[in-house]
């Protein structure tokens, strides 16, 4: 039995931005780049960063510790998906 193989950083951030927008945003994907803050904006307040942490966890088989959860990494969808690549890639 093969492991799946690591999913495309675009497909990634698609999935994020999919999560990002159904969850907080009314399925709302207008607007939603890249670099958009998610955590400052107001988008995402610090129990929807959970939700988000606990979707990365679920859908990429992916162990985020609690040093992980920083404005660095949760407050854009590029710093989830660098999150998610580099947890992949451990």
């Amino acid at each position: 039995m093969s492991a799946n193989p690591a999913p495309e950083p675009k497909n990634v951030l698609a999935e994020i931005r999919s999560f990002v927008a159904n969850w907080f945003r009314d399925g709302k994907e207008d607007g939603l780049e890249e670099d958009t803050p998610l955590v400052t904006s107001g988008i995402v307040d610090s129990a929807g960063v959970i939700e988000v942490v606990e979707f990365l966890e679920t859908q990429f088989r992916v162990s985020v510790s609690d040093t992980d959860v920083s404005l660095a990494n949760c407050n854009t969808l590029r710093g989830l998906t660098e999150l998610v690549k580099r947890r992949l890639s451990a």
